[in-house]
């Protein structure tokens, strides 16, 4: 199932040492938010997006994260899942997964994805899918695994101030 690029007013504190750049430099669509780490070891830079997505079905989220794999099959010479688990509760459920790259070059890559929901009024055919991704080589991903995590405990909706501006990043 495509999904489509939404909107949506979110808050998240970007960790110390990490850059934001422009989320057209990420080449993806529904990328909202892109940021790199200073620390390019391995020839590869670590970087942390955030994507949002309008799911207008009920595909589990299960079914959401696999496609994730395939399309990253389409770009990487191996994608392999080494794990995945559900989070969060059943009205906003989430699922973690964390993957094993080859690129074509032959560079490994560990990429951690968080795929959220936010329930929309409809219910869960009208739902938004947050997917945080973090991916780095495995040494520097061993090191900055800390920062993903504090990156995704810190995203939230921003609400409206009474003057109706919203929260900084």
């Amino acid at each position: 199932m495509a999904a489509e690029t939404v909107s949506l007013p979110l808050g998240f504190d970007v960790p110390e040492g990490w850059t934001p750049l422009a989320p057209a430099e990420a080449g993806a669509p529904g990328v909202v938010f892109v940021a790199v780490h200073r620390e390019a070891g391995a020839g590869f830079t670590p970087n942390i997006t955030l994507g949002v997505r309008q799911r207008p079905d009920p595909a589990p989220l299960s079914d959401i994260a696999e496609e994730a794999v395939e399309r990253l099959g389409r770009t990487m010479a191996l994608v392999e899942v080494a794990g995945r688990h559900e989070l969060g509760a059943a009205d906003a459920p989430g699922l973690t997964q964390v993957l094993r790259l080859r690129t074509g070059e032959g560079q490994e890559l560990v990429q951690t994805q968080v795929h959220l929901t936010v329930p929309g009024p409809d219910g869960p055919v009208d739902r938004v899918v947050l997917e945080l991704v973090f991916t780095a080589a495995p040494e520097a991903a061993r090191r900055l695994t800390p920062d993903f995590r504090q990156f995704v405990a810190s995203v939230r909706l921003r609400r409206k101030n009474p003057a109706g501006e919203g929260e900084p990043w």
